[in-house]
């Protein structure tokens, strides 16, 4: 769509004379004087106002047009406006600025000076609307925190309104991506807790040493490189929250004074006897099955269960397939805004592409793609995005089904038990995938409302240990 630009000069010649020279890049709209500039604002979308400051009824007078911009500010209208000026009106540019105008130019027009300020006006207004549209989107959307409309992010944004305000301990449970942070900052953030501080670490991204001396701080030459005190965490976090992602990183001897801080509430800096006090919330957050871990002594049994108080599951984007839009086109207006670019939407192909892609990655792969398709955009739509190459839900199923079919010996095989196995491995991959949990399983094979009755029969069914979760 063309951007439009309302002249606002009773000369004739001059309306002509810019109208030729920005017709090819903008719809042109003409007034005369103040009475047809409002007609022409009210049935127009107008992008930017060339303004001339002599105006009837007293084109002598730029007195005229002055009033006339200090009203469409008064009035609220947020349209760029550039003023024109005769060489014995440079003065009042000054003040046209001070009432509200973006810019200026001279009569008699210099057509490349006309021109530059019009379309560095017109940039000017571009980024004006992102940033606006930005703003309705974070307000909108985002003022509700956890974007998506599915049951399953609804459920979750309830949970976190009941969880946020106790003092618990939470484990939040998800796979890579899918936004167990943002839980986390939202827990903060709704908690008597939100004016302090909130420290996010990730713990399987560093050694047990400097860990443990991250965690808890150091005195100066508590080793090697210690050449000053430094505070840990656990310190700097006080009066707030400390969130420690990935916790099924934490290396055994760290795990121990851990579980000494949630126990006591008090630790001591490496190098120093003196026992110090913490008041942090722990939030800790893990893509791995820490059960499993507990069983094969990879994790202590009591750190887990002060940490496990409330358990908190962030369902992966392939089961609330129904949100991709709303995220694809919120993450489209923040990307566009921080890339500088005019994209606008996506055409339903490309949306298609979407909806169809299985996003392993989750929430933050789809924000990258986005991202991706925004930079290299041509255009104010994103016509495809080339750069998704993943499976497509329908035909994975196909191809999969066909592959099992093909593959079935030429002498036939014993179909009950065949169906029996098929039926246990289905249930098993359905639990690991859903953090143990039989409703999220159960809703992963499509069993609906009967969920988890259907996962409990089917556990019980094939001897199957699985968690009772209601999420």
């Amino acid at each position: 769509m063309q951007r439009v630009i309302l002249i606002v000069d009773d000369n004739d010649i001059n309306r002509l004379n810019l109208r030729l020279l920005l017709k090819d890049d903008y719809q042109v709209v003409e007034a005369g004087d103040t009475e047809q500039a409002d007609k022409a604002l009210l049935g127009h979308r107008v992008d930017l106002i060339v303004l001339d400051l002599a105006l009837p009824p007293e084109p002598d007078n730029p007195e005229i047009g002055m009033r006339y911009l200090e009203a469409l500010r008064k009035e609220g209208t947020d349209i760029p406006v550039v003023v024109i000026t005769g060489h014995d009106e440079r003065k009042l540019a000054a003040r046209a600025r001070k009432a509200g105008a973006l810019d200026f130019f001279a009569k008699p027009f210099d057509p490349d000076e006309v021109r530059g300020t019009i379309d560095a006006a017109m940039q000017a207004r571009q980024q004006q609307l992102r940033d606006q549209e930005m703003s309705r989107l974070l307000d909108n959307r985002m003022g509700r925190e956890l974007l998506g409309d599915s049951e399953q992010m609804r459920a979750l944004r309830e949970m976190i309104q009941q969880v946020a305000a106790a003092p618990s301990s939470v484990l939040v449970r998800g796979e890579t991506g899918s936004g167990k942070e943002l839980v986390a900052r939202l827990l903060h953030a709704r908690s008597v807790r939100s004016e302090g501080p909130f420290i996010a670490v990730n713990c399987a991204a560093m050694d047990a040493g400097l860990l443990e001396s991250e965690l808890f701080g150091h005195e100066k030459g508590a080793y090697a490189a210690a050449s000053t005190r430094h505070l840990g965490w656990f310190e700097r976090a006080s009066g707030g929250t400390l969130f420690l992602d990935e916790v099924s990183g934490l290396p055994a001897g760290v795990q121990g004074k851990l579980l000494r801080v949630l126990e006591s509430g008090e630790f001591s800096r490496l190098g120093s006897e003196a026992v110090l006090r913490c008041d942090v919330r722990l939030i800790c957050s893990t893509r791995e099955l820490l059960e499993k871990m507990v069983e094969s002594g990879d994790f202590r049994d009591d750190l887990y269960y002060r940490i496990n108080v409330v358990n908190i599951n962030v369902p992966p984007l392939r089961e609330h397939a129904e949100d991709i839009a709303q995220l694809a086109e919120y993450f489209l207006v923040r990307k566009a805004l921080l890339c500088n670019k005019t994209v606008q939407s996506f055409s339903p192909s490309a949306m298609q592409q979407l909806s169809n892609y299985t996003w392993p990655g989750n929430v933050r792969e789809l924000e990258n793609i986005i991202e991706r398709a925004v930079v290299l955009a041509a255009g104010e739509v994103i016509e495809a995005i080339p750069s998704l190459e993943g499976p497509r839900i329908l035909q994975e199923r196909e191809d999969l089904i066909a592959s099992w079919l093909e593959r079935l010996p030429e002498d036939g095989v014993n179909a009950e038990q065949l169906m029996d196995e098929m039926e246990r491995r289905l249930v098993e991959t359905a639990l690991t995938r859903s953090s143990q949990i039989k409703a999220r399983a159960g809703r992963w094979l499509g069993f609906g409302e009967r969920a988890k009755d259907k996962m409990r029969y089917l556990c019980d069914k094939h001897g199957i240990q699985a968690g009772e979760g209601e999420t």
